[in-house]
Order: structure tokens, then C-alpha cells, then sequence
């Protein structure tokens, strides 16, 4: 069953995401970073970022097997781990020690609650001594999920903005800096929602 659901969302991820009509702001970090985002909308990152030097932070719950088996058929390298938990922080910045690959992984995940920024990375940040590059993503049509992060699904040949922001680096690992990247992400993803709003024309990646 995992291998038949892992086979039909890589093709729908191959399907769908070759549709889509992409604008891409700001670039991908010359520099090893952590990138983040909101869980409900990583489907539309997986395409067009496959060739970069990312690896994915994915669960190791029964659940993100499905993602990690599309995530390697695309070509990703992935690592088995969470950002939860002092344990798990720990076990990420090891296996940080053996990839040369920045990451990236869904900071409001693999639960919730939804767009909610966890301590998590801020202290991964603070240890590893790697900038956080916020994401926003906005698709103008998609079908949401009666999940817990009202997962939304792209149309085909709907537009998407992807709007990576400035590096976020992170002095002391507290509520304050929390929030403050909690704050880059709504303003990152609203942006691109504006962007969309103005039926701007896009191009295909």
C-alpha cells in the first residue's frame, strides 16, 4: 500500500507541477541554510527546487514515509528526524555533521499546530550556526484538505509564487525570535498572495 500511494503522489507531483505558471522571487542561498515553511503548501516546492543542494528533514512517523519515497524519486537526499523535542534536536545536528547539503522541513509540522513557528528550528539555528531562510508560497487555485494544516493541493496550470526571503540569523534562541520569524513567514506568504491577487503574468519553470 505505501509503495502504491508513494508511486501515485510522485505522479501526481510530476503532473500537476509542471502545469503550474511559477514566479520565483529572490534565490536560493549561496551559503548552507535551514529553509522553512508552512506544511500546508511544501507540494508546490518539491519540483521546481529538485536539482538544488537541499536535503528534506522529514518525519520518521509512519506518515512522512510517503513523502520521503517521493522526495528520493525526485532526486532529493533525505533525512529520517524531527525538529521536536530536545532528543530530536540533537539527533538532527548530528546528522547535519554527516551532509554538506543544507535542509529544509516545514516548521509548523508534522502536527501543528498549523502556522505556528516552533522552537525548533530557532535552537537547530542557534546550535548549528546556519541562517534560516523563511519561504512563502501562494497558489491562486487548489483544492484544501480537512486536515490540520488545510493542506492545499494545486490546480493544474494554476499560478504559484514562491517568495524566499533574506537569511534570518538567529542571536539567541527565545520567544522574541521566535516570533520574529513566525512574523517573516505570514508577511513572506501575504506578499505572495498580493503578488497573485494582481494577476500578474507568469511563466512556467
Amino acid at each position: 500500500m505505501i509503495n502504491f500511494l508513494s508511486r501515485l503522489v510522485f505522479v501526481l507531483v510530476i503532473v500537476i507541477t509542471r502545469t503550474l505558471r511559477f514566479k520565483i522571487i529572490g534565490k536560493v542561498s549561496k551559503s548552507r541554510a535551514i529553509y522553512t515553511f508552512w506544511h500546508n503548501s511544501f507540494f508546490s516546492l518539491i519540483y521546481p527546487f529538485r536539482k538544488e543542494d537541499v536535503a528534506l528533514l522529514v518525519s520518521a512517523h509512519k506518515d512522512g514515509e510517503y513523502l520521503s519515497r517521493v522526495a528520493t524519486s525526485l532526486g532529493y537526499r533525505v533525512i529520517r528526524g524531527s525538529s521536536r523535542g530536545a532528543h530530536a534536536i540533537s539527533g538532527t545536528l548530528e546528522l547535519l555533521k554527516l551532509s554538506t547539503s543544507s535542509i529544509a522541513f516545514a516548521t509548523d509540522g508534522p502536527k501543528g499546530p498549523r502556522n505556528i513557528v516552533k522552537i525548533g528550528i530557532i535552537k537547530i539555528s542557534e546550535l548549528s550556526g546556519l541562517a534560516i531562510i523563511p519561504v512563502g508560497i501562494k497558489v491562486s487555485k487548489y483544492i484544501e484538505f480537512n486536515s490540520w494544516d488545510k493542506f492545499q493541493l494545486p490546480l493544474p496550470f494554476a499560478k504559484c509564487v514562491i517568495n524566499i526571503g533574506e537569511p534570518f540569523f538567529v542571536k539567541k534562541c527565545d520567544e522574541e525570535t521566535r516570533k520574529q520569524l513566525e512574523n517573516e513567514l505570514i508577511k513572506l506568504n501575504n506578499d505572495a498572495e498580493y503578488i497573485i491577487k494582481q494577476n500578474i503574468i507568469l511563466s512556467n519553470t
